[in-house]
């Protein structure tokens, strides 16, 4: 049996769509764990009106998306763990082909791709995007391991895998409370540290859907760069344990950073949040100046004209350069 975890937050216009696309599998031996994280919204009476007994409602306190999971991964009782994000959809064949994967190897994890949905205000499908990965299994005796960035970006969410529950338990792994923006990652890369195997299958099972918001509703958070320091040295950790070259783990560290700081400064003007120019400048600043940024800005493969600016700007720690061009961009 397969159990799907389903944490639930103010999700009322997209929870429907989400249980329907559940109790659409062609593989119908699966329990679904519905935990209503402190929701104020109609959701839980959303989800009370799917008539079907394998679909249990839990109701607790907020906590978050990690205190959400590990709720639900207490009460599984299947031999497998899926996690669904509850403003997304699934494929019908999503458990279908991935179990039968189980069925023919002894590993701990199945990995797919998705599509990236773009919709419009009133949920109109703008445009799609597929990203997968060819059929491959990377084996740790055997020394294989290549990630691309696109690889890369796949192996960091939890949505588009299948565990075995008894190797999460195993080995402890349990998503880190609090956490928030790269909880999936960290997640992962305790997973991938602790498996010998990593098996990717060539479809598109995930529907994660991109909405339109007013980034001014959003919150700039100011351990944002503090969260992608955690998230490169996680990942720094899994790639030591697979005995990856310096050279490719340093490059693949300074995507991480770099991507950090972009995410970072973008936001610190795009977001809502009470620093003055001052502290905008500041932090950036601290960004630029961290000993992890300046160790790996080195290792940085910059492809476009852009890239190249970016990686000179690190490198020169040119902090006023870069906060010209974030107010220049917004």
């Amino acid at each position: 049996m397969i159990s799907i975890i389903m944490p639930v937050y103010n999700v009322e216009k997209y929870i429907a769509k989400s249980i329907q696309s559940v109790l659409n599998q062609t593989y119908q031996d699966f329990e679904l764990l519905v935990i209503i994280d402190g929701s104020p919204d109609n959701s839980k009476q959303i989800a009370e009106t799917f008539n079907d007994e394998r679909i249990t409602i839990y109701e607790k306190s907020n906590g978050g998306l990690s205190d959400a999971r590990n709720y639900g991964l207490k009460r599984a009782k299947g031999e497998f763990v899926y996690f669904l994000d509850s403003d997304d959809w699934i494929e019908p064949t999503l458990l279908q082909d991935t179990i039968c994967v189980f069925d023919k190897k002894e590993i701990d994890l199945v990995i797919f791709g998705y599509f990236l949905d773009n919709e419009d205000l009133e949920g109109n499908l703008i445009s799609t995007k597929e990203i997968s990965t060819k059929d491959i299994q990377f084996d740790k005796d055997l020394n294989n391991l290549d990630l691309d960035e696109k690889t890369l970006n796949i192996l960091g969410y939890a949505w588009n895998k299948l565990y075995r529950i008894s190797f999460l338990k195993n080995n402890n792994i349990i998503f880190d409370k609090g956490v928030s923006l790269v909880e999936d990652i960290l997640f992962n890369s305790k997973v991938y540290k602790n498996s010998n195997t990593l098996t990717f299958i060539n479809k598109r099972l995930y529907h994660y859907i991109n909405r339109p918001s007013e980034s001014l509703i959003k919150t700039f958070h100011k351990n944002s760069f503090e969260l992608y320091l955690e998230k490169s040295n996680s990942i720094e950790s899994f790639l030591d344990s697979w005995n990856i070259s310096n050279d490719k783990k340093n490059k693949i560290l300074a995507s991480v950073i770099v991507s950090g700081i972009r995410y970072c400064v973008n936001n610190l003007f795009a977001f809502k949040n009470d620093l003055n120019e001052g502290q905008k400048i500041a932090y950036i600043k601290m960004m630029l100046h961290n000993a992890d940024t300046q160790k790996f800005i080195k290792s940085y493969d910059a492809i476009s004209s852009f890239d190249k600016l970016y990686k000179k700007i690190i490198s020169n720690k040119a902090v006023f350069l870069l906060y010209l061009l974030c107010k220049i961009k917004k």
